[in-house]
């Protein structure tokens, strides 16, 4: 139970990084995955927990999405 309790931290922990970048205004996935050096999971991860918290929205641009707070 610790190994999920220890993932579901670094989810939140990622979340809360991407919302401090985000306040700055939108940015792509590309760019926050750089940005923060995270893998394309732990990206998406974080991104899809923003996203059902309802505090983001996603937009697809190419083949990246564009990230907005809400």
């Amino acid at each position: 139970m610790e190994d999920t309790a220890k993932f579901t931290d670094a989810v939140a922990q990622n979340a809360a990084k991407i919302l401090e970048l985000l306040k700055a205004g939108e940015n792509t996935s590309w760019d926050l995955k750089l940005k923060l050096h995270l893998s394309s999971s732990a990206l998406y991860l974080a991104l899809g927990w923003l996203a059902a918290q309802g505090k983001v929205a996603l937009y697809p641009q190419d083949l990246n999405f564009k990230i907005r707070v809400l």
